[in-house]
C-alpha cells in the first residue's frame, strides 16, 4: 500500500512537471477562408463528452465510439499511460482542457450540444455526432536504441536528470446519427520543450498550457474547415433535405387535409413531476411496409397529454417515423429509462404504429419504423422483453399504452408474406406475469385496429384521450377503461369490425395517471 502511494505520488508530480516547465507554443492559427460558405455550418452536432477524462463508455452497442476514442491518443507518439492521464486531469481540470475545443464546434457548426452520453434524447436530434479527445504525447530522451515509454519507467524517470519533451494534439470522431462512422480528424501535435528533470518546482505554470491549447484548438479549426468527409457529407444532407422539400406540380399536388380533434388537447393541468418519465412512439410511415394511418398525429396528442399530466417536457422521448429505429427504440427502453427513473418515478411507455406476429415464436412484436414483419426476431421488439424491460425499472409504477394490433389481419399490424393470420396474446400469459406493468391495449389479440377517420387517429388513442378531458385526467385505469371500451366497441361496430380494448396487470384497474 505505502509503495501504491508512493506511486501516484510520483506520477502526479511527474504530470505536474510536464506542464510547469514547457516553454511557449507558437502562436495559434485559425482557419482563414469564407467559413460562411463551408456546408457543415448548416449543421447541428452532439458533441459526445464525459465528465472525466479517459472514462469508457457504459452504452451497449457503442463500443466503437470508446474504441475511437481511445485510439485517439496514439496521434502524437507514445500516449501518455492511462493512470498519468487521470493524475494530470485532476490537476489540470478536463473542462478547461476542452474549452477551447467545444468552441472551435461553436464557432464551425451551426448548433452544437454537449452531452456526457450518447443515448442522451438530444443526440438524436443532431445532424451528426462528435467524440473529441484531448491526448497528451511524451517523448523521452533515447538510451542506445531504446526509447523509454514505460510507465513504471517514467515514474522512476521523474527523479532522474533528463531532457524530454510532451505534445498536445486534438482529435475527433465523427458519426451519422445512425452510429455510421464519417471521418476521423487529428491536429498536428503541437511539441511542448521540457526542462531538465529532476523536479524542483512542482507549481503549474498557467500560461504555457493554456498558450498550446489555443494553438491546437486552431489546428482543430482547421481540420474542421478543409475535412473533404465533413463537406462531403453536410452537402449530401442539405441536398437530402432540400429534395424531400421540392413540391409536386400544380396538376399534381393534393391538399392534405388539416385535422383539429377535440382530443389534440388537453382540457386539464398539473404542475410537473420532475420524476415521471414517458417513451412515446408513433410510427406513420415505415421503411419496409404500408403505413400506419394516423400514428404519428396519436404519438403528438399523447405527449400533450402527458405534459398537462405533469410529465416534465426534458423527461419525455418522443420518436416517430423514421427517427423511430430499432436500436433507437432498444437504447431508450433499455438504456435511457434505466439510467433516469426513480423509485418514486412514474413511467408511461406509449406505442402507436404496426404490430406483428411471429408464426414460429408465437411471440408479438412492435415493429419499429425499419422493422421488416419477415424478419421479427432480427427487426422487431418482442412485447416479451418491453414488459421483462420495464418490470426491471426501479420505477413506482408503470403504464403501457398500445395503439397496434397483433393479429397480422390488418389495421395497425402487419404479417410475413405467405403467413397466416394469429390469434396472439400479447405475450402477457397471466396477469401476474406482468408484475408492475399496467397495460392498456387497442384490441384483442384476433382483432383488427380502426381509425377514427373524422378525427385523424386511431380509434383506441381516439377516445382514450377523449375520456382524460372528459374526468380531467383524474380517473383511475379503471375508469378510463370503463369509458373507452364501450366507445371503441360501438364505434367499430359501425365500420362492420370487431374492436376490444384490454387492461391487463395486477391491480391495474386502481391505478392512476396522476
Amino acid at each position: 500500500m505505502k509503495f501504491e502511494a508512493l506511486r501516484k505520488s510520483l506520477a502526479l508530480l511527474c504530470c505536474v512537471a510536464l506542464i510547469s516547465g514547457c516553454a511557449s507554443a507558437p502562436a495559434p492559427q485559425r482557419f482563414t477562408g469564407d467559413r460562411q460558405s463551408t456546408p457543415i455550418h448548416e449543421l447541428s452536432v452532439a458533441v459526445v463528452m464525459p465528465r472525466y477524462l479517459n472514462l469508457s463508455y457504459n452504452d451497449k452497442g457503442l463500443k466503437e465510439l470508446a474504441k475511437s476514442q481511445q485510439a485517439l491518443g496514439q496521434a502524437a507518439g507514445p500516449s501518455l499511460p492511462s493512470g498519468l492521464r487521470l493524475f494530470l486531469s485532476s490537476v489540470y481540470e478536463p473542462e478547461r482542457l476542452y474549452r477551447g475545443i467545444i468552441e472551435v464546434y461553436h464557432q464551425d457548426f451551426k448548433s452544437v450540444t454537449v452531452v456526457e452520453s450518447i443515448s442522451d434524447p438530444r443526440v438524436s436530434q443532431a445532424d451528426l455526432i462528435a467524440v473529441p479527445d484531448v491526448s497528451f504525447g511524451i517523448y523521452p530522451p533515447n538510451i542506445g536504441a531504446v526509447s523509454v515509454v514505460c510507465e513504471f519507467t517514467l515514474f522512476l524517470g521523474c527523479l532522474i536528470p533528463w531532457t524530454t519533451k510532451t505534445s498536445l494534439s486534438v482529435a475527433s470522431v465523427f458519426y451519422a446519427p445512425d452510429h455510421s462512422p464519417i471521418t476521423t480528424l487529428k491536429t498536428t501535435p503541437v511539441l511542448i520543450n521540457r526542462h531538465k528533470m529532476p523536479i524542483v518546482d512542482a507549481a503549474v505554470d498557467e500560461k504555457v498550457f493554456p498558450a498550446a491549447s489555443a494553438r491546437s484548438a486552431g489546428l482543430f479549426d482547421i481540420a474542421l474547415e478543409t475535412s473533404p468527409e465533413l463537406r462531403q457529407y453536410a452537402t449530401s444532407l442539405q441536398s437530402k433535405l432540400a429534395t424531400a422539400k421540392v413540391q409536386p406540380a400544380p396538376e399534381e399536388r393534393t391538399s392534405a387535409k388539416v385535422f383539429d380533434s377535440d382530443a389534440d388537447r388537453a382540457d386539464y393541468h398539473f404542475d410537473e413531476n420532475a420524476a415521471d418519465y414517458a417513451v412515446i412512439i408513433g410510427v406513420e410511415s415505415y421503411a419496409n411496409v404500408a403505413a400506419a394511418p394516423f400514428a404519428k398525429r396519436d404519438a403528438e396528442a399523447v405527449r400533450a397529454h402527458l405534459r398537462a399530466l405533469g410529465y416534465p417536457s426534458q423527461n419525455i422521448a418522443m420518436l416517430t417515423d423514421s427517427q423511430a429505429t430499432g436500436n433507437k427504440l432498444k437504447s431508450y427502453i433499455e438504456s435511457w429509462l434505466p439510467r433516469n427513473v426513480k423509485p418514486e418515478s412514474k413511467v408511461f411507455f406509449y406505442f402507436a404504429g404496426h404490430g406483428a406476429p411471429d408464426a414460429q415464436s408465437q411471440q408479438s412484436f412492435l415493429l419499429p419504423w425499419d422493422g421488416d414483419p419477415q424478419y421479427l426476431a432480427d427487426t422487431g421488439y418482442p412485447i416479451k422483453r418491453l414488459y421483462e424491460k420495464l418490470n426491471e425499472l426501479s420505477a413506482q409504477q408503470v403504464i403501457v399504452a398500445m395503439d397496434a394490433g397483433f393479429s397480422g389481419a390488418g389495421g395497425r399490424s402487419v404479417l410475413a408474406k405467405g403467413a397466416r393470420p394469429l390469434v396472439a396474446r400479447l405475450d402477457a400469459g397471466a396477469a401476474s406475469q406482468l408484475g408492475k406493468v399496467a397495460v392498456l391495449a387497442a384490441a384483442g389479440g384476433d382483432e383488427i385496429t380502426a381509425e377514427e377517420n373524422t378525427q385523424g387517429h386511431g380509434l383506441f388513442t381516439y377516445y382514450l384521450l377523449k375520456s382524460l378531458n372528459d374526468s380531467g385526467g383524474v380517473e383511475t385505469l379503471g375508469k378510463v377503461y370503463d369509458r373507452v371500451k364501450p366507445r371503441v366497441q360501438q364505434a367499430a361496430r359501425q365500420a362492420s369490425q370487431s374492436q376490444t380494448p384490454q387492461l391487463l396487470g395486477v391491480n391495474a384497474a386502481q391505478i392512476s395517471l396522476r
